[in-house]
């Protein structure tokens, strides 16, 4: 089985390492999530009342997981997992897991009727293929997906969603285990399974989470968390756009290489995203205690600095 990433021109490390740790965080958050459900507890009737939607996601989840695993064996074109991640996607909308609406204040809610369905397709395989882009350096997609996790999770203790507290923590454990043999220099990496797998995760646990409440938090939250991956692939879509390029071609202008061009070392451009991140999801807290209109301006106030970001590195010219 080719289950080794070698060094190539794509790859910044310098010696082959193992690529399919995702096996290890799947196995996990599962192990843990499947023996939640099986309590004779509080905890488990509320797994056991939505019964329906958890096996759903959990189901599409394994999938892509399975197909993420497969490419690391032996291969899939872009274009495969792209279908791959639309019917996963589709299942999910397929239960009721949509995003219905979004409430910017107490007087104004939008309502998005039948088109919670094209959007919530575009969230779930926009934000399973950022994650999987994120995936570059040593630590990067484990990190930032934690950091994404312990958002969703604290949205969810906060509007009182036990599953979705629970379904995020686990995830959380995992992936600090993970870092540990993840972080520079990597002794393993998760591989198209592991970040696939988070991606498509975190995606439709933000939804479902977020349906509950309807508020904007729900949303804005976990685009702060992850608006490195969100941001780096819109930019390289466009990049290869305008170069008249696939999609879903490679390349070497991503956010975290722009970085390393300015000299800074892996751990060290790691570090930086990590910073970022929690300081645009530390300043995104702030909508939590409000529901006024006053949190989309901070919302959208955010989003500007992330693109000036981008802009100071070399992403957007």
């Amino acid at each position: 089985m080719n289950v080794v990433d070698v060094p190539g021109v794509r790859n910044v490390h310098s010696k082959p390492v193992p690529r399919i740790g995702g096996v290890a965080i799947f196995a996990s958050s599962m192990i843990l999530i499947l023996s939640v459900l099986l309590l004779p507890n509080a905890i488990g009737e509320r797994f056991r009342a939505i019964k329906p939607e958890l096996i759903a996601l959990l189901s599409a989840a394994t999938f892509i997981f399975v197909v993420g695993l497969i490419d690391d064996i032996k291969g899939l074109r872009a274009r495969i997992k792209f279908l791959a991640e639309l019917a996963a996607a589709i299942v999910v909308c397929s239960i009721g897991i949509r995003i219905h609406s979004i409430a910017f204040a107490d007087w104004l809610t939008l309502n998005f009727g039948w088109f919670s369905w094209p959007l919530t397709l575009l969230w779930i395989v926009g934000i399973t293929n950022a994650v999987n882009l994120s995936d570059g350096l040593d630590g990067l997609a484990a990190g930032i997906s934690a950091i994404a996790c312990g958002v969703i999770a604290i949205i969810a203790i906060h509007s009182g969603q036990v599953v979705m507290a629970v379904l995020m923590l686990a995830l959380l454990g995992s992936l600090c285990g993970f870092l540990v043999f993840n972080f520079n220099p990597a002794k393993i990496f998760m591989g198209d399974c592991g970040s696939l797998f988070l991606g498509f995760a975190i995606a439709a646990s933000s939804i479902m989470c977020a349906s509950k409440s309807s508020a904007l938090v729900g949303l804005a939250l976990p685009v702060l968390a992850l608006g490195i991956p969100i941001f780096d692939t819109l930019f390289s879509i466009l990049r290869r756009f305008l170069e008249r390029r696939s999609i879903f071609s490679p390349d070497n202008s991503h956010f975290h290489h722009r970085l390393l061009e300015l000299g800074l070392r892996q751990r060290h451009v790691v570090l930086v995203a990590y910073a970022v991140t929690c300081l645009f999801v530390g300043l995104g807290l702030f909508m939590m205690v409000t529901r006024s209109i006053n949190s989309l301006v901070l919302f959208f106030c955010i989003l500007l600095l992330l693109l000036l970001m981008f802009r100071v590195v070399g992403s957007v010219r």
